[in-house]
């Protein structure tokens, strides 16, 4: 005889608190159900997956704040690490999901033999269940998905500063082009008066055919430097223009940068940059997020001869002989235990330790590489300090000898005005080039200690 409908509805309702409530314990501090930590990975920002930018029209002239401030999606590189962080976030979220509360409705019409006789076997009825403790399997693969999720979101600000040095370093390849091809092209006027004058005592035979032929080697060889600065002039800008997405658009003129940051900052103690570097630098905490994550999976895999404990509830039109058979409502508590895998859980449990240790060489390594990669910028920037003390003395040598040149010129003495012209453009592009360098070293610096690059370019 069957129950009254209110009864079973009853029952069905009770089932399903019973779930809910089994879900809920779960957040309580003294149940002795596996608590289930709030992650971090759930409160990340997911990452907009925005189109590579279309044509767009770069600043002109350029300076180098503008190109630092272009968006993001220029870079092939970035917009392939954002879809990878986002790939791990959904992942994250999928494998968040599989811990969660099912509710779905099954469906059929059929129709089976029975008792040698053809009847209706249909089925409507709602479902809901939920895994109630496994002993952490679920928890850890949760716990593993969202170090990698964390571990990708490291990478990817790490392309970003990446992406940002390099730019910088093209800008500057660009200037540096243009002022190697104006000494270049004064090195070529000096050499070309001095054939013209030599070609004139030449035809009047004050200068041997040797001498002669030598002057005319020696001007072939500075036209070809001035030459290779004219296409260094052209390939620099192609570089910039590719980088930035736009290979269509050379930029014409660049505004000169002022770095009045980097001529202020003052090296500290290298032990502290390499300090800062252990314990900052974004390839290294995301390799030792790769390395927790592996450690997660360890314990997941280990845990798997466990048991597993789950709980059902199906309510509804369970089959068209409902009264005869199977009813309305079902509910289970079940458990399944496994006791033989041919050894599948012991390999599993030792990949995963394999994976460990590789990981912990790569951290080491990477570590060893860091304080390697600190230690040359930190001597490089100490070198470039020396450096700017021997170009200024330079410059105010060739400054100085130019004004000399030029007072003998304007005496009508012999004089190598031209050379010394010459000598104050290369001075002048010493003391760009060592700024330069000292400004991406810095930038570089920072980017290692995992610090804000410190770059106020004006404009």
């Amino acid at each position: 005889m069957s129950q009254p409908s209110v009864y079973k509805v009853n029952l069905l309702s009770l089932a399903v608190m019973a779930i809910i409530s089994t879900s809920t314990l779960a957040s309580q501090p003294n149940s002795t159900v596996e608590n289930k930590p709030q992650v971090q990975g759930a409160n990340l920002p997911a990452p907009s997956l925005e189109k590579p930018s279309a044509a767009f029209d770069l600043p002109e002239p350029l300076t180098l704040k503008s190109l630092l401030a272009l968006p993001e999606t220029v870079s092939p590189q970035l917009i392939a690490s954002q879809s990878r962080q986002a790939q791990a976030q959904a992942n994250y979220a999928l494998q968040d999901s599989a811990d969660a509360v099912e509710l779905n409705v099954l469906g059929r019409i059929g129709w089976r033999e029975y008792a040698d006789h053809t009847e209706d076997n249909h089925l409507l009825a709602l479902h809901v269940g939920k895994k109630l403790y496994d002993f952490g399997q679920t928890q850890a693969l949760i716990d593993a998905q969202e170090k990698i999720s964390e571990a990708q979101t490291q990478l990817y600000e790490d392309q970003v500063i990446q992406f940002q040095i390099q730019l910088m370093q093209t800008f500057f390849n660009v200037i540096l082009a243009d002022f190697q091809y104006r000494i270049e092209n004064e090195s070529m006027a000096v050499a070309y008066v001095a054939l013209d004058k030599a070609k004139d005592r030449y035809e009047l035979n004050r200068i041997s055919d040797v001498d002669y032929l030598k002057l005319q080697a020696d001007y072939q060889k500075i036209l070809v430097k001035r030459s290779r600065a004219e296409y260094e002039q052209r390939r620099t800008r192609n570089a910039l223009a590719n980088l930035v997405g736009q290979p269509s658009q050379l930029p014409d003129k660049l505004i000169f940068p002022r770095l009045k940051s980097i001529e202020s900052r003052e090296l500290n103690e290298l032990e502290k940059y390499q300090d800062q570097a252990l314990a900052n630098n974004l390839q290294l905490k995301s390799m030792q997020l790769k390395l927790q994550a592996a450690q997660h999976r360890l314990e997941g895999e280990s845990a798997t001869d466990k048991p597993t404990f789950r709980v059902d509830a199906w309510g509804g039109k369970l089959s068209t002989y409902e009264y005869q058979r199977e009813g309305r409502w079902r509910f289970d508590l079940s458990m399944d235990y496994p006791l033989y895998d041919g050894g599948a859980r012991s390999a599993k449990v030792s990949l995963a330790r394999a994976d460990i240790q590789e990981l912990e060489a790569q951290v080491n390594a990477l570590e060893q590489h860091l304080r390697d990669q600190v230690a040359d910028l930190y001597f490089k920037l100490k070198l470039s300090d020396a450096e700017k003390k021997q170009n200024k003395a330079f410059g105010d040598y060739a400054d100085l000898y130019l004004d000399y040149s030029r007072a003998l010129y304007e005496n009508e003495s012999t004089t190598d005005l031209g050379d010394s012209m010459v000598r104050l453009s290369e001075a002048n592009f010493q003391v760009i080039s060592q700024q330069f360098k000292q400004a991406l070293y810095w930038a570089q610096l920072d980017y290692l200690t995992g610090t804000p690059v410190q770059l106020s370019a004006t404009p």
